[in-house]
């Protein structure tokens, strides 16, 4: 099974946070379940990137 590790980073309306973000691979892209991660912690979403 595949892990894709991502950083991404957010911006919650006073600070930016940097998340580790861990996923099993999907039929999804890594950036779609990214940004509805990102939507449903409500904060808006500044860059990803793989790692």
């Amino acid at each position: 099974m595949k892990i894709h590790v991502a950083q991404i980073l957010v911006w919650n309306g006073r600070t930016f946070q940097f998340i580790d973000f861990h996923q099993t691979q999907t039929q999804e892209s890594l950036g779609s379940v990214i940004r509805e991660y990102v939507g449903e912690m409500g904060v808006r979403l500044v860059y990803w990137r793989k790692v």
